[in-house]
């Protein structure tokens, strides 16, 4: 049975039963700071199970994408050695949020495996919690026999959300592979998982544990049960390994294709292209989920996945971008149940190529030197790679050190890792980055935020003054409190504050109250409930006390020129540049606007023009805008924009810019909006630049802002024909000559600035700095200047003097710097490698640099190490030849 067919038919069985269908969820954990990513498939569904939310059904089925490969949950480094591990994997699962419990879950499930997927009895064994007799004896109500039942402990068979809150009892469906798979009489008893396959877990909540540990019965008990399609897959096409179902194969087969090996082949090969499968899968799914391999957060764990995969391609033997042609047999397997993969699929392909591209130029600087600190320690004969030699290849190279690590473990090395921390944390010290406070504040607001069962609701779209009440209190560290005073953050049961999401910030304003003044820094989610950050100035804020908020009518209403034109600049942008745009962020304050979308290069000014002329066009026009609510299924049908990195409920927000059937813009959106577009007055753009690959970012601002860049310009322009004594066009026309005479001028200064070097150093050249070592003559030279394109002309002066078998090596200083040049003549490339030998050489002078076969560069900010890097090019010749 294929896999496909396994998950339509568990979604239809519940369906049957009373289930709500319910969509995947973003990988990207909704208003949840504790998760990287999700991980499950109860994630969703945090707020229902806690009482926060009513979704509007008490029975719902899914299959959902999860991904670990980060935090608690990381299976990164088990992911192709093991038969079952994966970063990416789809959890299917039934819930029930107050509804049924054992009975009918036990029941569900067995009748499932049993009847619809015909998996033989004799096959499945069950665990159940050691104390859970209920369990036990639904388990033997379904004829299931008692010796194939087990029982075990709080590690194996109870489920907690975190120390505190909803936790209880599972029981664990087992498939049995048989005796060739090892002497294991139960699932306990099976060290290392060999024999017995957990394929279902079934979560009963029925208790809330306290702080202090004690377990209180829920009025509502629930269910939260989850079965890997993966391995279900594997038990329905009879095959051991999770990598040999239909969900793997046809990956792992286009893989073999394009690097020209067979799977099955060889173990170390099958690894790597298991690998690479599995990290295509969640690499592919990470970025149709909005996630961009950068340095930090999801987007570092993205990168980590993809650069692990391209180093098992280079044990391939790739040294090009591969994985991103194989992004198709993904695509074309399950693009059809999660249509953003399949959608966003060019955005895929170039955000994997040029990651491969970036990364293989890393490899290449930064190997040379792994390679030879490699070489110093067997030279040393220590097992371990000093801490500095990592943090050098991190910081100069790019290196993460889970790689060298790797690298290191392959020739039985250690990394000394307490020294590269230490050199760590100083750089986070002294860049500023240490986010561990606001980490702490986070989690700490989390905690307490969650607790807040009362409704709250935003009143904010139809006024900017409200009447509430706080309900939650915390001080500035984000601790519960009971009064605040001074610095802090408060939830109300209403606000008229907008809270910063969708790319909108949030409102500021004031609280007021008899002998209580305060103001409102901002407005920003957690747990999906309004919390302001205050600052009492006056008095106090206490619990259950009415006071009086107001949102600053000025800010907001900028704000609202701002986003409405953000709609509309989408808008323009898809219909100059097409659909393959797509939203990859965007930040809306009250003093500009930016818009980050999918496009592969950089725009032309006559493009931005277009752009900005179609903007202005409907703004001159002022088309009404609507704002309407409706299903979700409606507005799509609509032609209503979506995102991906969204969350949407079954009614959604739908804001139309112009009239229906015609409508300029139509986006789903929660944010604030203007009724009339001519109060925009002007858009214009300030800026477009690329923030990371694939993905362009424009900067704009409108009204009062817009009018001021004019002026600003204006004026501007004013000063330059003032100094000129020219009017506009004349003026251009005269610093076009400006500029080619200043070019002239630079180019002759170079030219006599190569003349007076080679006058002072040529004639040494051919006596004192000539050596010959293993038939190889080596012109290594030290000079007074630092320009790399008048090192360039030297080195090129040596070699055409030198005519065959030369090295040039030139170290040029200036203003505290070092230059380095590299040069072989045509008849070494081959058994030399300029390039290489700059990867060599660089550290020696604290730098970083590279190049071709024939000539390289590298530049440094250590004058004190040129003389061992000229004694380290002789050793190394020596060495090598």
């Amino acid at each position: 049975m294929k896999s496909s067919e396994i998950r339509e038919k568990f979604l239809k069985y519940f369906e049957v039963h009373g289930h709500e269908r319910v969509k995947s969820s973003s990988l990207i954990p909704a208003a949840d700071p504790t998760l990287l990513f999700t991980n499950a498939g109860m994630v969703q569904f945090k707020d229902v199970f806690l009482g926060v939310s009513k979704p509007g059904y008490t029975r719902a089925t899914t299959a959902q994408k999860c991904v670990r490969a980060g935090g608690k949950h990381n299976d990164l480094e088990n992911v192709g050695f093991t038969p079952r591990h994966h970063t990416f994997f789809e959890m299917m699962g039934n819930f029930s949020f107050g509804d049924y419990f054992k009975k009918e879950a036990i029941d569900f499930a067995w009748k499932f495996l049993t009847q619809e997927l015909k998996i033989p009895k004799e096959r499945l064994r069950i665990t159940v919690f050691q104390e859970d007799d209920e369990a036990l004896e639904l388990w033997k109500q379904q004829g299931v026999r008692p010796d194939w039942i087990e029982k075990l402990g709080e590690k194996d068979n109870f489920w907690a959300m975190g120390d505190t809150g909803p936790c209880g009892p599972c029981t664990e469906i087992h498939y049995d592979w048989g005796d060739e798979y090892g002497s294991a009489p139960s699932p306990g008893k099976d060290e290392g998982g060999k024999r017995f396959l957990e394929i279902w877990n079934l979560v009963f909540m029925q208790y809330n544990r306290d702080s202090s540990g004690k377990l209180e019965p829920l009025p509502k008990p629930s269910v939260d049960t989850g079965a890997g399609l993966e391995r279900l897959s594997a038990v329905m096409q009879g095959v051991y390994s999770n990598y040999d179902n239909d969900l793997f194969q046809p990956i792992i087969q286009k893989i073999a294709h394009q690097v020209g090996i067979t799977y099955r082949k060889k173990p170390e090969t099958d690894v790597a292209m298991r690998v690479i499968a599995d990290h295509l899968r969640s690499s592919t799914f990470l970025i149709g989920d909005g996630v961009i391999p950068s340095n930090e957060g999801r987007g570092y764990v993205l990168r980590r996945i993809l650069r692990r995969a391209i180093r098992y391609g280079k044990k391939l033997g790739q040294e090009k971008p591969f994985i991103f042609s194989c992004v198709a047999s993904v695509t074309d397997s399950l693009g059809g149940f999660y249509p953003e993969i399949q959608q966003n699929k060019k955005l895929i392909e170039t955000l994997i190529r040029e990651e491969e591209e970036r990364f293989h130029e890393t490899l290449h600087r930064g190997l040379g030197v792994l390679e030879e600190a490699l070489k110093s320690t067997q030279v040393k004969k220590t097992q371990v790679l000093p801490g500095e030699t990592a943090f050098l290849l991190y910081d100069s190279y790019g290196f993460p050190l889970d790689l060298v690590e790797v690298i290191c473990k392959e020739q039985n090395l250690t990394v000394d890792k307490k020294s590269f921390d230490e050199l760590m944390d100083k750089q986070r010290l002294q860049s500023g980055k240490e986010k561990a406070t606001d980490k702490l504040l986070l989690e700490n607001l989390f905690k307490a935020v969650e607790k807040v069962t009362e409704p709250t609701s935003f009143v904010g779209y139809q006024t900017l003054n409200a009447e509430a009440k706080p309900l939650c209190l915390c001080d500035s560290e984000g601790r519960e409190v009971s009064e605040l005073k001074g610095d802090g953050y408060v939830v109300f049961d209403q606000s008229p504050f907008y809270a910063e999401s969708g790319g909108q910030v949030g409102d500021k304003g004031q609280i007021a109250s008899g002998g209580l003044k305060a103001r409102v820094h901002s407005t920003f989610k957690v747990a999906k409930k309004s919390v302001l950050h205050v600052c009492v100035d006056e008095g106090s804020l206490k619990k259950s006390f009415k006071v009086q908020l107001s949102v600053d009518p000025v800010l907001r209403r900028l704000t609202m020129r701002n986003h409405t034109a953000t709609h509309l600049l989408h808008a323009a942008l898809r219909k100059e540049l097409g659909d393959r745009v797509k939203q990859a962020g965007s930040l809306v304050d009250p003093e500009r606007l930016r818009f980050d979308f999918t496009y592969p290069k950089a725009l032309q000014a006559d493009e931005l023009k277009k752009i900005e002329s179609r903007v202005n066009e409907q703004v001159f026009k002022n088309c009404k805008v609507t704002v309407s609510e409706m299903p979700y299924d409606e507005a799509i049908k609509k032609g209503a924009l979506a995102f991906f990195d969204e969350k949407y409920g079954a009614e959604v927000r739908v804001v139309r810019v112009g009239d229906e059937g015609s409508a300029f813009s139509v986006e789903l959106c929660g944010g604030t909006h203007l009724s009339e577009i001519s109060e925009i007055g002007y858009f214009k753009i300030l800026s477009e630049s690329s923030v990371a690959s694939g993905v362009r970012r424009i900067e704009a601002v409108t009204s009062v802002k817009a009018f001021e860049y004019l002026s600003s310009r204006e004026l501007l322009l004013s000063e330059i024909e003032s100094k000129l004594g020219m009017k506009e066009t004349a003026a251009v026309d005269k610093v076009d000559g400006l500029i080619s005479q200043v070019k002239g001028l630079q180019k002759e200064i170079e030219q006599l600035k190569i003349k007076v070097v080679q006058g002072g150093k040529a004639g040494k050249a051919e006596s004192s700095s000539i050596q010959e070592i293993k038939g190889i003559k080596l012109v290594s030279e030290q000079v007074d200047e630092s320009d790399p394109k008048i090192l360039r002309a030297l080195v090129d002066q040596f070699r055409d003097k030198g005519k065959e078998k030369t090295l040039v090596l030139l170290l040029g200083t200036g203003g505290g710097k070092v230059s380095l040049c590299v040069g072989i003549t045509k008849d070494l490339v081959g058994k030399l490698d300029a390039g290489k030998i700059v990867q060599l050489l660089a550290p020696e002078i604290g730098g970083k640099g590279g190049g071709r076969p024939d000539f390289a560069q590298a530049g440094g900010n250590n004058p004190a190490g040129i003389p061992n890097t000229f004694s380290k090019l002789k050793s190394w010749l020596e060495s090598e030849f």
